[in-house]
């Protein structure tokens, strides 16, 4: 079919894939590339006009644009347990995923971060009415999850270099070619698992009592710079200009024994350390798919107990370099997907 000529948003695809060109030259979409967003985030370019000007100049009579801004958008989507492309670029953000190892009948992925994630970045084209537009080197650089509806949402924060809707790469062909690993398969908030302990706990999180959690969000960042180069219009590859940034908000819906320590582990920086396991509907077999989230080591910056007519408790945690994480893959926060993909998704 050809580029749809309706201008409604539930006709247009999204496509996004892992480039191997050079920053700024644009990868070709296709096949096992569809981005099953619900929005694009705010994918706009924006340029300074600038006037020329000086003495004898009453009124402009001559401007440019200046370089192009840094295209930063936030595609949102419901996170599926077998995300496809919003799983590449998700892995993207971590910086490594590797060959998956057979987990029953599935595979379970491993989404390590790195200490940086420089030379990763993908190609986003989305669909307009007659037109594609498309970002040929976008930087992701953030990840937040949350609930809405029941449903876990997730927002990726990229940074592209330009937008264009005069690709020669992805055109018609390429746009219509995009497949999607499973539309279905939304993780639901009530699949939910949260273990919460100390970090100086001998037994693994998951060794202890599931905690009782009313909402849950997360927000992964890489901050990044976007500076234009010479001899381009368009930033230079983003570049990491401060530490990641890794919280997680939860919120107890009554204050009860379990939760009012949180505050006094709050005074005493007392860390934590946490697993938050969305099991969802069975893979093959006695497997059923995953998608875990894992933080070795996790401090406690702020608790409150709202005075609701039903008191709750909300805590926000931050995300540190674990000195020991016996139990763990990893000292740094990590994710492991268990669905049908065989292939490393950064591959």
């Amino acid at each position: 079919m050809s580029t749809p000529d309706i201008p409604q948003s539930r006709f247009m695809a999204a496509g996004a894939k892992r480039s191997a060109q050079v920053w700024g030259t644009a990868e070709e979409l296709g096949a096992a590339y569809g981005f099953d967003l619900n929005s694009d985030g705010g994918l706009v370019r924006n340029q300074s006009y600038h006037p020329a000007g000086g003495q004898d100049t009453p009124f402009p009579s001559e401007g440019d644009l200046g370089p192009i801004d840094p295209v930063d958008f936030a595609p949102e989507f419901d996170l599926r347990y077998d995300p496809g492309a919003i799983g590449i670029v998700l892995a993207q953000l971590f910086g490594t995923a590797g060959e998956p190892a057979a987990a029953g009948n599935g595979w379970r992925h491993t989404f390590q971060w790195a200490l940086e994630n420089y030379g990763e970045f993908c190609t986003f084209a989305i669909e307009r009415r007659d037109k594609i537009f498309e970002v040929p080197s976008a930087k992701p650089y953030s990840f937040d999850l949350s609930v809405a509806d029941g449903f876990i949402q997730g927002t990726l924060g990229l940074r592209g270099n330009t937008l264009i809707n005069t690709s020669t790469v992805n055109e018609a062909t390429e746009m219509d070619a995009l497949t999607y690993a499973n539309r279905g398969l939304r993780i639901k908030f009530s699949d939910l698992l949260a273990y919460l302990t100390y970090q100086t706990n001998g037994s693994n999180p998951d060794q202890t009592t599931a905690i009782e959690i009313s909402d849950i969000s997360m927000h992964f960042e890489r901050p990044h710079d976007g500076l234009p180069g010479a001899g381009s219009q368009s930033i230079m590859e983003p570049s990491e200009n401060g530490k990641p940034i890794i919280t997680m908000d939860l919120t107890f819906p009554r204050m009860n024994s379990i939760n009012d320590p949180y505050f006094a582990d709050f005074i005493a920086e007392t860390e934590k350390k946490a697993c938050m396991w969305f099991h969802g509907p069975v893979l093959q077999g006695a497997q059923l798919y995953e998608f875990d989230f894992y933080f070795p080591r996790l401090r406690v910056i702020n608790v409150e107990y709202p005075n609701d007519p039903v008191i709750p408790c909300t805590m926000t945690l931050q995300a540190e370099k674990a000195d020991t994480y016996t139990g763990f893959l990893s000292p740094y926060p990590y994710i492991r997907p268990v669905n049908l993909r065989t292939t490393d998704y950064i591959a």
